[in-house]
């Protein structure tokens, strides 16, 4: 019983005219999109490749430790899934070496746009009449009249539009997958292509969840225009209003100071105060060396570094006065960056601490739209979203606490082989470890996302039971 109504339902939607125009509408989009942010991710990877080469080139050629937190950091290339979904982009300031202007004033479109307002669009377009429609028409009495029972119509009408909405779904991200398949630059591995079908699979879910939607309010309108309007004027609630509010209504209630302000506070003590602390440290260093080592300091004062350089070769005391003198100095200036980066991160940290927090209770009133859930679950999933910039950083920091060590033995090095050795003098790095970013792993990706995908689910499960209430309700004369 429950077949010939799937069927039936399949056929009407693919024989109607809004079916022809999704179809179409579906696939100029997404392979157009395809095409744009194809050629993006390969000027990106172009841009990328090129920043590492300037790096490697300058750290091999003109290191020196004192401009080395600037020129060694951590590059990430393009994300796997930037053909199909542009996440959130950590370093769009900093531009390409072509930059166009215009997507910033016309962004371009991506496949969460295309599914979340397309498609969810459409899915509302397929249902708001599947029942209103019926009765209007009067084929629902008649299939009623058949012993045809309400939970199979309703089912029939669920599976069957789901489907029809899968097919123009499915043939769009085929012909965007192959033209990233046949594009030269663009390699993916089989991990790549298990994250597509489970894109393909919650895209799917998040569909089905606007369809029932539109069954839903379909099953409480007696006339269609009514249908359509509620359903409308509810997709706009969920789509736009919910999440794009959640960020001032968290606000509200979760103040935080002003990032400028903070940083701002923060610059001004990991710099002027910084240098005012390390130099007064470096004072007191000195009147310890004048009051120690008396004449011997003070002609050490008066040299330059062709003197000092003959100096140390024939004067064991002087020699022994120097490196003392240039160790305390440097533990001085540590100890000066070491005061105020504690300051300078206790403010970071209670930034951080209050946004996180903010971020925390806009992020879960957001979740009370299916849309929000989707958009977390497509971006995590691929990499391209908030918990793919933290892996990231997480990667950049256990790198950097291996780079470390290395950077400390190489200037241990370079003081034994020169005496004379400083923050500005060159730096052999040509065997520094590299850093190589890998995308987190699918099961550690798919574990943090069921929590979205569960409540993807638990909508569709609400709104089948919800009309499923109103049908066995509803007055089909």
């Amino acid at each position: 019983m429950l077949k010939p109504l799937i069927t039936r339902e399949i056929l009407d939607h693919m024989l109607s005219l809004r079916f022809i125009v999704g179809l179409i509408l579906c696939s100029v989009v997404t392979v157009t999109c395809v095409v744009i942010l194809t050629h993006d991710y390969q000027q990106e990877l172009k841009d990328y490749n090129q920043r590492i080469a300037r790096q490697d080139d300058f750290l091999n050629n003109y290191a020196h430790t004192n401009r080395l937190n600037g020129m060694n950091r951590a590059q990430k290339p393009p994300e796997t899934f930037r053909p199909l979904i542009i996440g959130v982009q950590e370093d769009a300031d900093l531009g390409s070496f072509d930059d166009n202007p215009l997507p910033v004033l016309f962004p371009p479109l991506d496949l969460v746009f295309i599914v979340t307002i397309i498609l969810s669009l459409m899915a509302i377009l397929f249902s708001y009449d599947a029942i209103c429609g019926e009765r209007e028409k009067g084929t629902l009495k008649l299939m009623l009249s058949n012993n045809i029972s309400k939970a199979y119509i309703l089912l029939g009408k669920w599976i069957g539009g789901t489907v029809g909405l899968l097919i123009p779904f499915l043939i769009s991200l085929l012909m965007g997958t192959i033209y990233i398949t046949l594009h030269p630059t663009i390699q993916w591995g089989g991990s790549a292509w298990a994250t597509l079908i489970l894109l393909f699979m919650a895209s799917m879910t998040f569909i089905s969840v606007f369809y029932l939607l539109g069954l839903l309010i379909s099953t409480y309108s007696r006339i269609s225009s009514v249908s359509i309007l509620t359903n409308l004027f509810i997709w706009v609630l969920l789509i736009l209003a919910i999440p794009n509010l959640s960020p001032y209504i968290s606000a509200q209630f979760f103040k935080i100071p002003s990032v400028n302000r903070i940083e701002k506070e923060a610059a001004r003590i990991l710099g002027i105060d910084r240098d005012d602390l390390g130099r007064r440290l470096s004072a007191e260093v000195r009147k310890q060396y004048e009051r120690d080592y008396g004449e011997l300091f003070s002609e050490y004062q008066q040299m330059n570094q062709e003197a000092i350089q003959d100096r140390l070769s024939g004067d064991e005391s002087f020699k022994v006065m120097y490196n003392c003198y240039g160790e305390e100095i440097r533990n001085a200036w540590q100890e000066a960056n070491r005061i105020q980066g504690e300051k300078a991160n206790a403010l970071r940290r209670e930034l951080n601490m209050k946004a996180g927090i903010q971020t925390w209770v806009a992020k879960h009133i957001a979740c009370l739209s299916p849309y929000a859930n989707y958009v977390y679950l497509a971006t995590d999933l691929t990499g391209t979203g908030l918990r793919g910039m933290s892996y990231f950083r997480k990667s950049v920091g256990e790198f950097s606490r291996t780079f470390r060590p290395y950077l400390e033995r190489k200037e241990q090095e370079a003081r034994e082989a020169d005496p004379t050795y400083n923050s500005n003098s060159f730096i052999d790095l040509r065997d520094r470890p590299r850093f190589s970013f890998r995308e987190e792993s699918i099961s550690d990706t798919l574990t943090a996302v069921l929590p979205y995908w569960g409540a993807l689910l638990f909508f569709n499960v609400l709104f089948f039971t919800i009309a499923f209430v109103g049908f066995l309700k509803y007055d089909v004369r």
